[in-house]
């Protein structure tokens, strides 16, 4: 099997560097940062490098729940966090990293704490299914698209060190994480970066237990780092060639709900290696986009249960070739392999192929109408779908009006499919889950945006009895509703957004959850961020706010809303050649009792004193 991936490996570079023979020297263009294909009609809610750093979180899930996404998460930094979208969680939420989608195979979802957020220059976030990007490979949910910091044409240095304080007397500085970036220009039209983090967190912070008595988490420790190299050459006309390493380790104590008493231990390696070559004008007509990734994901799982060890080594490759022959015509086609290797002890050893041919034409007529058609045709194992999309879009001075159907597709992921042991076992006849979406939006003077969606979902996976089935449909109804406006000459920034949700589910063969609410899913999410700054310091103030969840589908308890409330300062003190940004964050200023998955505890108030450090161009 290995011997057969190296094989596939070196023919996709041989492919790849083909296109090299039809580079020609001319003057270097810088790439856009972006990771996503020229839009047509597809809303973004988009947020820079200026937006997370002044926001002082320490990481992503942190950063997505103050822009009120529901999180569902299981402790503090380090433990399980999941991303919510529309009531859709875990592998129905795409995550694409500079073009790759970095979703797990075996589980589906994503560890939010294996990248550094100082080191994104850009977050986009598409909540629902329409998406005309071929690297979110079908989402569902939505997806969330990074884009990481780029080497500059200059050299740059800077650091980042904080601590953080629960306010335990027993263990008063908790938290300690310290990163580092380097770039620099190389000769011959070449640059390299590189960035480190670590992060020391003992995750000791005092919460009320159930019978409300203020209790100590325990075995909640996790030390991690995180290590990268990106190289990066032009080689004329614009065309490019880069290659990144991307490495993380993570030893993490896993508690348990608030009562258990077998407690894990996690071991997490990944290592993430990309290639990309980029063809800006190949042929003079075409922009041909290139990459090829290896992800390898290792962890070790130990608890009361016994020892568990699993390696999945993955291959991507994505090809995209764009053209726009016309002002009001532009096409794009894309390939995508993905070949993965898994052994382990939970689910075997087992070889998954999957592909997927995409395609996106989108033209513009009367000066105002725009058409887009994503179309995707995807093969994952046994399993073969065709999605469909179509977006409409009418552009005014103040206003656009974007119409959007499409079809959901979500594949098994590989628990799903071999899971084994004493007790349950996965289903390789598992059949993809799979839905219809629509969508209307209107946005008004470039600043407010309302959105109302309804979604048909069936053939969920769910685990019945020992084993999961295709059991499950449901019902889907909401409201976006997204504000961002500048005053006082772009010195105050107010960012605002909520989201109504109704669910109903629909399988008559389960009448304790017939038309009952799916579980964990708030009826309304949201958050107000309020951001002041000058050239001297940033006050951001920001609150977010999760509904009524229940706690099961058959919908007899119920979890309480909760109101977040953050808050944090930063100075800018500059010299003739440094920047000095000594901050301070307060978060859960209002010591909120809440939890975002019952029984398992989350942080109260907590204080983070932080300096950031970096050298200034001239």
């Amino acid at each position: 099997m290995r011997s057969l991936l190296k094989r596939i490996c070196l023919a996709l570079l041989s492919f790849i560097f083909a296109g090299g023979l039809f580079a020609q020297e001319s003057i270097i263009i810088m790439p856009d940062i972006t990771t996503y294909i020229e839009s047509g009609v597809e809303q973004r809610q988009v947020f820079n490098s200026e937006d997370i750093s002044q926001s002082n979180t320490e990481s992503l899930t942190d950063f997505l729940e103050s822009q009120g996404m529901q999180i569902l998460t299981y402790g503090a930094y380090g433990l399980e966090a999941k991303p919510s979208i529309r009531g859709f969680t875990d592998e129905t939420v795409r995550v694409v990293i500079d073009g790759v989608c970095v979703n797990n195979a075996q589980y589906g979802t994503f560890d939010f704490t294996s990248i550094s957020i100082e080191n994104i220059e850009r977050i986009e976030i598409v909540r629902g299914g329409f998406s005309e990007e071929p690297g979110d490979e079908g989402a569902v949910g939505g997806t969330i698209y990074i884009t990481t910091k780029k080497q500059t044409i200059e050299k740059t240095f800077t650091s980042d060190s904080s601590i953080k304080t629960f306010f335990n007397l027993n263990f008063p500085l908790d938290t300690f994480s310290q990163s580092l970036n380097f770039s620099t220009p190389l000769p011959d039209d070449s640059s390299l970066k590189l960035n480190l983090k670590g992060t020391f967190a003992k995750n000791l912070f005092l919460f009320n237990s159930y019978n409300n008595i203020l209790k100590q988490r325990e075995n909640s420790r996790v030390i991690d780092g995180q290590a990268g190299i990106n190289y990066l050459k032009f080689f004329g006309n614009g065309n490019s060639f880069s290659t990144g390493e991307l490495f993380y380790i993570g030893n993490k104590e896993c508690p348990g709900s608030e009562n258990e008493t077998n407690i894990g231990l996690q071991r997490d390696y990944d290592n993430n290696l990309t290639f990309n070559l980029n063809f800006p004008e190949f042929l003079k007509v075409l922009n041909f986009k290139n990459n090829l990734a290896w992800l390898y994901n290792v962890r070790f799982y130990d608890d009361n249960l016994g020892h568990t060890e699993h390696y999945i080594s993955t291959i991507k490759y994505k090809g995209t070739i764009e053209a726009k022959p016309a002002p009001f015509y532009y096409q794009n086609a894309g390939l995508l392999l993905n070949f993965v290797d898994l052994k382990s002890t939970t689910d075997g050893n087992h070889f998954l192929f999957e592909l997927a041919l995409t395609q996106t034409c989108s033209f513009t007529f009367l000066d105002h109408y725009t058409v887009s058609i994503p179309l995707i045709y995807k093969l994952s194992g046994n399993n073969q779908a065709f999605i469909p999309k179509l977006g409409l879009k009418g552009s005014w001075n103040n206003f656009e009006l974007i119409l959007n159907a499409y079809r959901m597709v979500q594949f098994p992921n590989m628990d799903d499919l071999y899971w084994q042991d004493s007790v349950y076992h996965g289903n390789p006849d598992l059949k993809e889950e799979s839905g219809w979406g629509g969508e209307i939006t209107a946005n008004l003077f470039k600043c407010v945006s309302l959105c109302a969606y309804t979604n048909y979902y069936e053939n969920k996976i769910q685990w019945a009895g020992t084993m999961p089935q295709n059991v499950s449909s449901a019902f889907y109804f909401g409201l976006d509703m997204l504000f961002k406006k500048s005053f006082l000459q772009d010195r105050l920034l107010i960012q605002a957004n909520a989201e109504y949700l109704y669910t109903a589910l629909l399988n008559k063969k389960n009448p304790g959850t017939y038309k009952k609410k799916i579980m964990w899913t708030p009826d309304w999410t949201g958050s107000l961020t309020v951001t002041y700054k000058t050239d001297k310091y940033a006050l951001n103030l920001n609150g977010s706010y999760v509904g009524k969840r229940y706690t099961s589908n058959a919908n007899l308890y119920f979890m309480d809303p909760y109101f977040l409330l953050n808050a944090s300062a930063q100075m800018n003190i500059q010299t003739e050649n440094f920047i000095f940004t000594p901050y301070l964050k307060l978060s859960n200023i209002l010591n909120t009792d809440y939890e975002a998955v019952e029984n398992y505890p989350v942080p109260g108030i907590s204080l983070t004193l932080g300096l950031k450090f970096g050298t200034r161009s001239h």
